[in-house]
């Protein structure tokens, strides 16, 4: 019980130090920025002349762009975020003070990315209120997809883990914290390029499984018309990203405990 309640301070302790890291203004920021796209697509003509039409599928059409603009802000929020939480410890040297003060490393570890992954998750969760309440506001009637949301919004936090979890390696383990900003960029770049990949390719691109998620897909219904056609709910970058992510965070765990900060 007394070890329960020591961590439970300690994770006290981790949020206040994370005041004046703005974290809540970053999480923001992207906010604005995933939901600007949700909402372009929701105002764009197109999309408001067959709004409630059954075959225009329009709240799927919302939750493609929704992911489109995930593949592109997502892994540059999980670098910024865990490299800040990381720096932090990095100025002055309070790795050293933090373990005189009787954290483990493996405290330190759990504590500090329990912490961000939970802000995350109610960042998440927001998003996929407002994604709703936008498809609503520009008035979509028809039933919202329940199932299809969920399974998307569970499989977004699940690859959101696992490309967290090599940031955060990444962030505790080396000083310089741009290695981490470089391969979000990378990151966001392969996401993309793998959109317009085979899927037998783009399967080995972590960062293109926010695509991965999108429902529909365009199919040829006449000489010179398209169509959208539905295409059955892909698990595999739920369970994959999830399998990755425990791993990386066992492995990251046992290596960082190796090293003397």
């Amino acid at each position: 019980m007394n070890s329960v309640i020591n961590k439970i301070k300690k994770f006290s302790v981790e949020n206040k130090k994370y005041r004046h890291l703005y974290l809540s203004l970053i999480f923001l920021l992207f906010l604005f920025m995933d939901m600007g796209i949700v909402i372009m697509t929701a105002l764009d003509s197109n999309f408001q002349s067959t709004i409630n039409k059954p075959e225009s599928y329009s709240w799927l059409q919302l939750i493609n762009s929704y992911l489109i603009a995930k593949t592109i802000f997502m892994p540059t929020l999980l670098a910024v975020i865990t490299s800040r939480v990381a720096d932090i410890e990095n100025r002055g040297d309070m790795w050293k003070v933090l373990k005189t003060s009787g954290w483990t490393m493996e405290e330190i570890f759990d504590i500090k990315f329990l912490s961000i992954f939970l802000k995350y998750i109610i960042f998440q969760i927001l998003e996929g209120i407002l994604l709703v309440l936008v498809g609503r506001k520009v008035g979509i009637t028809m039933p919202i997809p329940v199932e299809r949301l969920t399974v998307t919004l569970i499989s977004i936090i699940a690859i959101s883990f696992a490309i967290m979890t090599i940031h955060y390696f990444l962030a505790m383990r080396y000083e310089n914290q741009l290695i981490g900003l470089a391969l979000s960029v990378c990151g966001s770049l392969s996401g993309i390029i793998g959109i317009l990949l085979p899927f037998g390719i783009s399967r080995f691109i972590l960062y293109s499984y926010y695509a991965h998620l999108i429902s529909t897909e365009f199919v040829k219904t006449g000489k010179d018309q398209w169509g959208l056609k539905l295409v059955p709910m892909r698990l595999y970058p739920l369970l994959v990203s999830a399998l990755l992510g425990i791993f990386v965070f066992v492995w990251s765990r046992r290596k960082l405990k190796k090293l003397d900060f």
